[in-house]
């Protein structure tokens, strides 16, 4: 973990503020994660062969995992935002709500609602035949993960699909930062029996609701132990735990059998997590991330360190766009230029869909960071 030095307004006392170096590398990947996704969901008519369907249901195997990239981010997300509130409430002696709120807000909602309006307004207007059955209502009010459960199996490929997760953090952040703020002014600050609380009310909902596939994957109840598992990680490295801590040294293959642990049980989640099993899958799995995040952060013995390579870095910077901005091109790509490009050799059309999907996402969710969501990020300045 680096240290960025921040000079503080009010009285201009430098306060360091933790970066962690490999985190924009690692939501690339879970980004990519989804996008790969999606990809073969969408477009595997055009590349799928008579001859070859055994190498492509393999392929659709793995590939299909990529889904749990939305469970990176929430862990992911659980871990920063709350290493940074006990950070704020350690260093300034108290934690500002609202300057929290602003500062997510500033940094969600531009490109949020942007995307709402090409969904909703503009793509209605100027493309022939376009539809949509989500409410916008649910969106408005970052409801749209429960939208999702209602009418997500409605639209054949729909780009408002990814908004859900973002709802979901928004959700998050709300409840985290008053309830951090609450916790913090009874001076008792038992922040482990909070995460242990939401846990288990997890736990509770989803074994309620065991076999409801949609519920599962997208009921803020559901995922929140995702983002609570997340929290503990936090707290944990933040309080200086003697056992994580204790993992710094941790040999290198002793952190290789992990991985292998980790990536098997994604492989065969369906096969292991069945019946009373499906409770547990959720934080089993995001156990799993929190190690690679700990081992990216903390473990001086790591197989590699992914902020290494600064291009990663690039695009984990714009990854929320790429997150968001992904299930457009593809929508578009399919609706009117695809048709027309392909022919009948399947390695000639995933090579060519796959580097025009992943071309055009990457150029306009960096076109939109620097001209549309980075000059509301520089506002957050004024709220540190």
């Amino acid at each position: 973990m680096n240290q960025r030095i921040l000079l503080t307004q009010q009285n201009n006392i430098k306060i360091e503020k933790p970066y962690f170096q490999n985190l924009d590398a690692l939501r690339f990947f879970a980004a990519f994660a989804v996008f790969i996704f999606h990809f073969f969901q969408e477009f595997n008519v055009y590349f799928i062969p008579a001859t070859a369907q055994t190498t492509f249901k393999l392929m659709n195997v793995v590939l299909s995992k990529g889904a749990l990239g939305v469970n990176f981010f929430f862990v992911l997300s659980g871990f920063l935002i709350t290493y940074l509130i006990l950070f704020e409430i350690q260093q300034k002696g108290n934690f500002q709500l609202k300057n929290f709120l602003i500062r997510r807000t500033l940094r969600i909602w531009p490109l949020y609602f942007l995307i709402m309006l090409i969904g909703f307004v503009i793509f209605p207007v100027i493309i022939p035949g376009y539809s949509t059955v989500h409410n916008p209502w649910y969106y408005v009010f970052f409801l749209a993960n429960f939208d999702e459960i209602n009418h997500g199996l409605q639209d054949a490929i729909n780009f408002l699909t990814a908004p859900w997760s973002v709802a979901v953090e928004e959700q998050f952040y709300l409840f985290w930062g008053v309830a951090l703020s609450l916790l913090f002014k009874t001076k008792k600050f038992k922040l482990n029996h909070l995460l242990l609380l939401i846990w288990l009310l997890s736990i509770g909902f989803t074994l309620l609701h065991i076999g409801e596939e949609r519920i599962l994957y997208y009921h803020t109840f559901s995922v929140m132990s995702n983002i609570v598992i997340g929290g503990f990680l936090a707290q944990l490295t933040f309080n200086k735990n003697t056992f994580l801590m204790g993992l710094k040294n941790m040999p290198k293959y002793l952190i290789l059998l992990v991985y292998l642990a980790g990536f098997t049980i994604i492989l065969l989640k369906n096969k292991i997590f069945i019946g009373p099993m499906e409770v547990l899958e959720q934080s089993i799995i995001s156990l799993f991330f929190a190690f690679v995040i700990l081992e990216q952060v903390y473990l001086k013995n790591a197989i590699f360190k992914v902020g290494k390579i600064k291009f990663f870095n690039h695009l984990g910077k714009i990854s929320y766009g790429l997150y968001l901005y992904h299930l457009i091109i593809m929508y578009l790509i399919q609706r009117f230029i695809s048709p027309h490009i392909l022919d009948n050799s399947p390695v000639f059309n995933l090579a060519l869909l796959l580097s025009i999907n992943g071309l055009a996402t990457y150029f306009l969710a960096a076109l939109s960071y620097l001209y549309f969501e980075k000059p509301f990020l520089s506002i957050k300045k004024n709220f540190t």
